[in-house]
């Protein structure tokens, strides 16, 4: 019974090492550099997106949104439907 035991732990400790090392391969190839700028691109898009060029960086749950799916300062959106200028 013990040998089954720690063959199935080591067999686990293999399929974790193979894993580790394929990850850390895939990171230092050109689709690993690949994926990562991806990712770095949206991030960025989307704190470009929660950025009003007038009142700065705004939180994505306070921000309105137009019926064309743009997200709106809610500043901005105060001024131009109520005319307020805060």
């Amino acid at each position: 019974m013990n040998v089954i035991i720690l063959e199935t732990v080591l067999f686990i400790a293999l399929v974790a090492v193979v894993g580790t090392i394929f990850v850390t391969a895939l990171g230092i190839t050109p689709v690993g550099r690949r994926l990562r700028q991806s990712a770095n691109r949206k991030r960025i898009d989307k704190q470009a997106e929660l950025t009003c060029p007038i009142h700065g960086l705004q939180q994505e749950d306070d921000l309105v949104r137009l019926p064309s799916g743009e997200p709106f300062c809610p500043h901005c959106y105060k001024e131009t439907v109520h005319g307020h200028i805060t």
